[in-house]
């Protein structure tokens, strides 16, 4: 059989999501509405409702455009909705960021690590200010790069665990299709938040508003979502049998990597199976 190319587009249904699950060695959640965010990955057919598939193509991160899918799926139903959005900072708020002195300098701006992440709960953004609207607030410690000298953020990018309060929310770009989109650190997704700066809006627009309208029905409160890069998403769902790892992870994959961490007295934790922020700090340190 050939191999895939990198930039063929990819079918997503629930069981490739399970797949995805499996292969990271997560603990899926077997009901409710679960998020998912693929970095470096568009849907190919703009949707508005509730799908049982849908194709998604491999796009370059570039922090100009939204170039990321975010997604939800519905455990009980088995279907899913996608929206183009992004989970990557603007770059002009990472040079904004880059050029800070004083007691800011060096700080940089958040990018969120991959991983599964279970604390995000319905609240509000920028709350009472003009652009505050509806959206998912962080609750809970994360893993997170800062980049104090610009772009681009890598391996070696200094790594943070915390919760320095970068939500789910609007993008502040209609479609997705043009350059531009408001993130400082929050994963968005695009469209238009019904907000006090809209004063002329009644409600959201764009792919947000089906996003929001989701979520928002549910008489569930927080979301456990995960963040995965795109290319190796695509392949684990493919179902090779290949596994990796990942914040959140669990199992014997883990028990491994941390005797091998400790062993090479890179990590003095206990043996868990459980890839926690020290275990996953000690994995990934430069």
């Amino acid at each position: 059989m050939p191999a895939r190319s990198d930039t063929e587009p990819f079918r997503l249904d629930s069981a490739a999501l399970k797949r995805l699950f499996r292969a990271y060695c997560l603990p899926a959640p077997t009901s409710g509405l679960v998020l998912f965010a693929l970095r470096g990955a568009l849907p190919e057919s703009p949707s508005s409702g509730w799908v049982r598939s849908l194709s998604l193509r491999p796009a370059r991160v570039d922090h100009v455009h939204m170039r990321c899918t975010l997604g939800i799926w519905d455990r009980a139903g088995g279907r899913i909705f996608a929206a183009p959005g992004s989970t990557v900072p603007h770059r002009e708020n990472v040079r904004m960021a880059a050029a800070r002195k004083g007691n800011m300098k060096g700080r940089g701006t958040n990018q969120l690590e991959p991983g599964f992440y279970v604390d995000l709960t319905k609240g509000e953004h920028l709350q009472d200010k003009l652009n505050g609207h509806q959206a998912l607030r962080q609750t809970a410690s994360r893993l997170y790069r800062r980049s104090p000298r610009g772009l681009p953020y890598s391996a070696t990018s200094p790594l943070y665990y915390g919760n320095p309060y970068d939500n789910l929310h609007c993008g502040w770009n209609l479609d997705g299709l043009d350059p531009g989109f408001s993130s400082a650190g929050c994963m968005v997704v695009a469209g238009l938040p019904h907000c006090p700066r809209r004063s002329d809006a009644t409600s959201n627009r764009g792919p947000w508003q089906a996003f929001h309208q989701f979520l928002y029905a549910a008489p569930q409160v927080a979301f456990p979502i995960l963040l995965a890069p795109a290319g190796e998403a695509f392949k684990l769902m493919r179902g090779s049998g290949r596994t990796a790892l990942t914040y959140g992870s669990e199992g014997e994959a883990v028990e491994a990597l941390q005797r091998k961490l400790r062993e090479e007295g890179r990590y003095q934790g206990r043996i868990t199976g459980k890839l926690d922020a020290r275990t996953y700090r000690a994995w990934k340190r430069p």
